[in-house]
């Protein structure tokens, strides 16, 4: 008890040390709520309560420029899921992108990663091949930047990206073109490659074939570009020194910024060419864009570096058209996309909000004297906060953030000068405490368990009882009598039908068709899988008999001349001269053939289709199964999309419907069946 009491007093010295602590709105609900009622409000979030403080400057940077890169993101996406036969003309460029991106990795972020990753030369995980390209690199230094004056090193620039927030991203573009040079570390991993070295294969390969996409560089250079012209402006002026009122920079800064941007995203040229300012902007208003502190010697240096970059890039695009139009697009959704967080991330200092400059009063700047611009202070105390109770066993809703962050950021002193101060300070106690506050958090995760409890139990019986129902289902359809003649289909209910369809799709994992239907539709889907199974001679159904509405004859005629009788018989037809053949069946090549359904979806693996056995028909095709009307499936054609006509029906359009809806059936009936690995857990 003495260790535990001396720790508590030894870390509420070190709370008390705190300075002034922060904003509230990049905070979690709990703590913005339990900062709410400090300032007199109900916690409640509606006409009762007050509303939340300011947004953390560097959280609302940080989030707006995540916005921009999704939005450099999107085409990038789009382009890695086309087929190499859509983008045959630019094929190796799109390779180069997928190797370079992977599948699950930010496609504007990636090689910027994998270059940090690869030139790290003090890595906590040990890592030596930075330290060999930093070797090869100090002689390229002497025989070519000295002497030349390119500028193709300095490690150094390259922030870690590890612990970094999300714009390191943005900083590090400009140095990572730098390294995208052959004279750097573009040419220095060609000759890795060159000797087969070992260490660091898939990652060298990653990074050259990401140098080599003109997709990629274009979003290193649009990342490098967003950093010089948007992010360091705002960085230098959300951080304008100690003494700045936070309502002396927030309200004028961020529709600053918002103007900026809307007009950048209608012109991104004038802002590659530099001529759409945004410092000149802020300048203008009164905010800071330069360092609080004069640059040292080598700060100097690297702000050197960073103009010749930015000169470079500018020169680049300059130089090739193509990549300055996916630059353009990608700046344009860029900055599209950060004026609309703009006004979601600081909507408090926009339009409407209740801190723009028209609302500031004497009583609001005094209430906000102890709110900082930005919550480093405020992330420092929560940590400890959690540490002292997590500590001491005593980890309770109000000691987290709620009463000892209002203490500490002058909320206190400015309700005990308003005339009911001391009231509303009281209430917000006795609110803190009511239900949970004479709990720990422990207590309460207890509590909260064991209420949970029943409802867990059930929803895991009926996801086992599900997975169950549908293991059972499986086996089943195992076991039954699969139809091998289009006879069979026609003493079969609906019933059935669906049971030799679900055959085909769970067992067999055939694809592109339904289960579900008329039974003349479910007839008709399966002639069409027994014949792809089978075979010739799985049609015995007589002629004039199309075997699709369940009769003994449903008297449909089918066109052209069949050259093996129905009904069992195997008497051979004379084939008549000129005529086209396929699968037993024969036509005039005048007739014409008029789209009845689509029955099926494949896609293209490059081996031969079938019915098309000889053309070329590159992977990833999508073709559809056309039923002919009047004919039977056995001369059902796969065709491309744009062979399917779309006149007054869209055959594509309502097939694709069709199998989306039957899908989104599926997923809902087998909801009960998943989970349960995840429930368990």
């Amino acid at each position: 008890a003495q260790r535990r009491a001396a720790q508590s007093a030894k870390l509420a010295a070190k709370i008390r040390d705190l300075r002034f602590s922060a904003s509230q709105n990049d905070r979690a609900a709990p703590a913005r709520k339990q900062a709410r009622l400090a300032c007199g409000g109900d916690g409640s979030g509606g006409a009762g309560d007050v509303k939340d403080g300011a947004t953390c400057a560097h959280h609302a940077v940080a989030n707006i420029g995540e916005l921009g890169r999704k939005a450099i993101d999107a085409p990038l996406k789009a382009l890695m899921k086309i087929t190499d036969e859509q983008s045959s003309a630019d094929s190796a460029k799109v390779k180069c992108l997928r190797t370079s991106v992977g599948w699950f990795s930010s496609p504007a972020c990636s090689l910027i990663y994998q270059v940090s990753k690869y030139v790290a030369l003090f890595s906590s995980k040990g890592y030596a091949i930075g330290e060999n390209f930093a070797l090869w690199l100090a002689h390229k230094l002497k025989t070519t930047e000295q002497l030349a004056g390119d500028l193709i090193g300095h490690v150094e620039d390259l922030l870690a990206i590890c612990g970094g927030r999300d714009y390191v991203f943005f900083l590090d573009a400009a140095v990572v073109d730098r390294f995208s040079q052959f004279e750097s570390l573009y040419g220095y991993l060609l000759e890795e490659a060159d000797l087969q070295a070992e260490a660091g294969g898939k990652l060298r390969k990653a990074i050259i074939t990401g140098f080599e996409s003109v997709y990629c560089m274009s979003a290193v250079r649009s990342m490098a570009i967003i950093s010089e012209e948007w992010l360091w402006p705002c960085l230098r002026a959300i951080e304008p020194g100690p003494q700045a009122h936070i309502l002396d920079v927030c309200p004028q800064l961020w529709p600053c910024v918002l103007a900026w941007l809307e007009e950048a995203a209608a012109n991104p040229q004038a802002v590659i060419d530099g001529t759409l300012s945004l410092r000149a902007r802020l300048e203008a208003c009164g905010q800071r864009t330069t360092p609080l502190k004069p640059p040292t010697p080598a700060g100097e240096r690297r702000a050197a570096r960073a103009a010749l970059d930015m000169q470079r890039i500018r020169a680049s695009l300059a130089a090739d058209a193509e990549q300055l139009q996916i630059v353009r697009d990608m700046l344009a959704g860029a900055f599209a996309a950060m004026a609309g967080g703009v006004r979601n991330h600081a909507a408090e200092f926009v339009g409407d909000g209740h801190l723009t400059v028209a609302k500031i009063t004497p009583e609001l700047r005094k209430a906000m004297d102890g709110v900082p611009i930005t919550s480093v202070a405020a992330e420092t105390m929560f940590a400890r906060v959690k540490r002292r109770a997590d500590r001491g066993g005593i980890a309770r809703h109000d000691t987290r953030m709620g009463a000892v962050l209002a203490e500490r950021d002058g909320t206190v002193e400015w309700l005990r000068d308003k005339p009911a101060g001391e009231k509303i300070w009281r209430l917000a106690a006795r609110r803190w405490r009511k239900g949970s506050g004479s709990r720990t958090m422990q207590q309460e995760r207890e509590i909260k368990g064991a209420l949970k409890a029943p409802e867990r139990e059930a929803k895991l019986e009926k996801k086992r009882g599900g997975r169950k129902k549908k293991a059972e289902e499986l086996e089943r359809l195992k076991g039954i009598s699969l139809a091998r003649k289009y006879s069979e289909l026609k003493k079969m209910g609906n019933e059935r039908l669906a049971e030799q369809l679900k055959f085909y799709k769970l067992i067999e994992k055939k694809i592109g068709f339904k289960t579900t239907g008329t039974g003349p539709e479910m007839r008709t889907q399966l002639q069409s899988l027994i014949f792809e199974k089978f075979g010739l001679g799985c049609n015995d159904l007589a002629e004039g008999d199309a075997g699709t509405d369940g009769r003994e004859s449903d008297g449909l005629r089918r066109k052209g001349c069949r050259e093996t009788g129905g009904g069992g018989k195997k008497k051979k037809a004379k084939r008549k001269r000129g005529w086209v053949y396929l699968n037993d069946w024969g036509w005039d090549p005048t007739d014409e053939f008029v789209i009845e359904r689509l029955i099926g979806k494949m896609v293209a693996d490059g081996g031969d289709v079938p019915g098309r056995e000889g053309e070329e028909i590159a992977a990833g095709t999508v073709l559809y199964k056309v039923l002919w009307e009047g004919w039977p499936p056995e001369i059902a054609t796969w065709e491309e999309e744009d062979q399917v006509p779309c006149g007054e029906v869209d055959f594509v359009a309502d097939y694709e419907a069709a199998l989306e809806a039957e899908e989104e059936d599926d997923d809902e009936e087998g909801e009960e069946g998943e989970g349960e690995d995840a429930m368990e857990a």
